[in-house]
């Protein structure tokens, strides 16, 4: 069992702590290799100015493959293999008690141009998917946050293609193609440790735009542009297709049946205007003064406006309501919707010495439209402890909690259901869950992550009379990623 650290990760935690300039390296901004994965993502994150490190084949199970990894590289090209295998049983409450499987091989090629062909500051990103198994959210527990950010439903798919290009010293880095925007847009660091989705790409956007948006496992035609005008200050805009399966907002078939390839390349949506603002800070120095031990953070405020249209959470196409039973059974459509964020993560506490110990915390909010969406609001919050488990240095313990609210139209919906049609039904209220996790690095290139999660107001309903079990779950899983 090993203990070291892989390179790449040690590198970027450096970055962070001692706050990396824009990166001036050779090509544009390069996604680590864990971009791919949308939970469970090793820690810690790359600080905005990351340069990809020299790849460390001893991170990688097959290691440098009898030396062909060592001969693509000197062309420029790295290719990297992770598998995600996971399971996870319901132990008490919810529907149906019982285990389930899913799993996730992801395949990654980048080709750097300026050693391929010697045009400088170029990146060439193309990625594939197969995800695979069966939905504890969907079959067993009845949540409306799935456990798992690989609960996706089966798909083999295209997953990112694009190319980027830096300017002035990589200060400007644009790309284009079909882009998932959750690897870069309103996520968390500390967050991306935990594996329930909705740490990664949250309710209020997978429930409120179509097919939930160009988000893991999809990915739009777009454009995204990231540029740090001075450190610590970066910022980013991406303009995407907002329907990346060309699918209905409201379709009894799933988004990975629709797009079963994600070769749709879909033009005929609205426009997705998403922008995010990054400040990159020391805590520690700008309270303590210069020879305190760094306390790093990163405080972000975004928001998107999407120009597709949108159903009314409670009118139906004649301005009626829906729950009425004259209704039409098609909601009005509203032309825009809009969604503002912060996302706060923040070291806490932090020893010099080595092994370092360090406490993180992180707060991510959200607030939209009203009238458009079922969700308005919504809440992540955590914490990871690092270096706290004896003799096993590089151990991450986390333990977060979410929720997601109702808009007041959805919630008047309900009640209108109740008056006017089915007095069985129920009122909307907020689902909460909160999860306690443990990543342990096997080796360099496995790591395992048992976990724990809680659910109650399970589907965001209240509980039935005499049925208080059914609104509550209790989760028990076990991740394994593996780096080939």
């Amino acid at each position: 069992m090993s203990d070291r650290v892989p390179d790449r990760w040690r590198l970027a935690g450096l970055c962070i702590v001692l706050g990396c300039m824009p990166a001036t390296g050779h090509a544009a901004t390069a996604p680590l290799v864990t971009d791919v994965l949308p939970s469970g993502v090793p820690l810690p994150s790359p600080a905005p100015g990351f340069v990809l490190p020299p790849e460390d084949t001893g991170t990688e199970l097959l290691g440098d493959a009898g030396g062909a990894r060592s001969w693509l590289a000197r062309k420029g090209i790295r290719f990297n293999l992770q598998d995600v295998e996971e399971i996870w049983g319901l132990t008490s409450g919810g529907q149906h008690p019982g285990p389930t499987y899913d799993g996730m091989t992801a395949a990654t090629l980048l080709l750097e141009t300026r050693r391929a062909f010697g045009w400088h500051d170029g990146l060439f990103n193309i990625s594939a998917i197969q995800v695979r198994g069966r939905s504890l959210a969907g079959e067993r527990l009845g949540s409306l946050n799935p456990v798992s950010g690989y609960d996706a439903g089966r798909t083999t798919r295209l997953f990112e293609l694009w190319y980027g290009q830096g300017f002035f010293g990589n200060r400007l880095d644009i790309r284009v193609g079909t882009i998932d925007l959750d690897t870069e847009f309103l996520v968390s660091q500390n967050a991306s440790l935990f594996l329930n989705a909705s740490f990664g790409w949250p309710l209020s956007t997978s429930s409120n735009l179509y097919s939930g948006g160009p988000s893991w496992p999809f990915s739009a035609v777009g454009t995204r542009i990231k540029w740090s005008p001075a450190y610590p200050l970066v910022l980013m805009l991406a303009i995407t297709d907002d329907n990346p399966t060309k699918g209905p907002f409201y379709s009894d078939i799933s988004p990975t049946r629709i797009d079963p390839s994600g070769t749709t390349f879909s033009t005929s949506g609205g426009t997705l205007f998403m922008g995010e603002a990054q400040l990159w800070v020391d805590a520690a120095q700008n309270l303590s003064g210069k020879d305190a031990p760094a306390l790093p953070g990163t405080w972000k405020i975004g928001g998107l406006y999407d120009t597709g249209r949108f159903p009314d959470p409670r009118y139906d196409s004649h301005g009626g309501l829906l729950g009425s039973p004259d209704s039409t059974g098609k909601p009005l459509y509203h032309s825009g919707t809009w969604l503002g964020y912060v996302v706060l993560d923040q070291a806490l506490w932090r020893t010099v010495s080595e092994p370092v110990k360090a406490i993180n915390a992180f707060v991510r909010a959200t607030l939209a439209s009203g009238t458009r969406n079922r969700f308005t609001t919504e809440v992540e919050a955590g914490l990871t402890f690092q270096g706290f488990v004896p003799s096993r240095p590089n151990d991450v313990i986390g333990i977060g909690w979410g929720t997601g609210f109702y808009s007041h139209r959805a919630k008047e919906n309900a009640r209108d259901v109740i008056r006017l049609s089915d007095s069985s039904g129920r009122l909307l209220v907020p689902e909460h869950h909160i999860e306690l996790t443990w990543q342990l690095p096997v080796r360099d290139d496995i790591t395992l992550q048992p976990d724990f999660q809680y659910f109650w107001n399970l589907g965001g309903q209240e509980p039935k009379k005499g049925a208080v079990s059914t609104s509550r779950g209790a989760v028990l899983g076990l991740n394994m990623t593996t780096t080939f």
